[in-house]
């Protein structure tokens, strides 16, 4: 099974950096759709970079930047 089929629709908590070090906000919401940038990895042997973006279920707080959750690495995202 491919992991776009996987987590495609799923709801998932996004872990966003928050201003504190090491202090992160979990946001709630569903995946829509995964990016896979493979370049430096065919390019320069570096590992694969996978991100997804996803739907926030409700509002997001003021101090959170919309285009955070645009593309939130892989190993941020937790099963909701």
């Amino acid at each position: 099974m491919s992991l776009a089929k996987i987590l495609s629709g799923t709801k998932v908590v996004a872990m966003i950096p928050a201003e504190e070090e090491n202090e992160y906000h979990f946001i709630e919401g569903k995946v829509t759709s995964i990016h896979i940038d493979d370049y430096y990895f065919e390019e320069k042997d570096e590992p694969i970079y996978i991100s997804v973006s996803f739907s926030p279920d409700g509002e997001i707080p003021d101090h959170i930047d919309p285009m955070d959750l645009a593309q939130v690495p892989l190993d941020r995202i937790r099963k909701a």
